[in-house]
């Protein structure tokens, strides 16, 4: 871990029950996504995202209902070990805004450290943009971590924490 980093969300100090799997299924697909904590304490993200019934994704989300400040921090950043694939990080400033900002970043199929800028992310809703300003830090009051490559595909990543760099 870099010294200016600080973690949102250790998964060995929280149990599986802070994270809700949401597929396409909201909407009429079919992917299948699952969620545990290993022995190990990493979450275990894993399964299936099918394109049948214009489906396409599969996420895992945490509410921080009291919402979590990152203050003065320029990044997200996660230590994971994904599959190859590319995934996306998404986050919720507001408990009632009806938009989240994300960005999407490979993974190398080994355990590494992916920084996640705040000027990379993108507003979004239902996967088309929405004009408001970029995130610049503050409250975060939801987590998702999403796969939705257009692609049918199963999946897995093991995710250690979620954390902020501040430079």
């Amino acid at each position: 871990m870099q010294s200016d980093t600080t973690h949102l969300y250790d998964f060995t100090q929280h149990a599986s029950s802070d994270w809700e799997v949401e597929d396409d299924t909201v909407m009429g697909g079919e992917s299948s996504g699952n969620f545990t904590v290993t022995e190990d304490g990493h979450g275990r993200f894993y399964g299936h995202v099918s394109l049948a019934n214009d489906g396409g994704f599969s996420s895992i989300q945490a509410n921080m209902e009291k919402g979590t400040d990152v203050g003065k921090a320029k990044a997200f950043s996660i230590r994971l070990k994904g599959d190859g694939k590319r995934y996306t990080l998404r986050v919720q400033s507001k408990p009632d805004q009806n938009y989240l900002h994300e960005a999407s970043f490979p993974t190398s199929g080994k355990w590494e450290t992916v920084t996640v800028p705040f000027e990379t992310m993108e507003a979004m809703h239902h996967g088309e943009p929405v004009d408001v300003a970029e995130f610049s830090g503050g409250p975060v009051h939801k987590l998702q971590f999403m796969i939705g490559n257009r692609k049918e595909q199963d999946f897995e990543v093991l995710i250690d924490w979620i954390g902020t760099v501040a430079n």
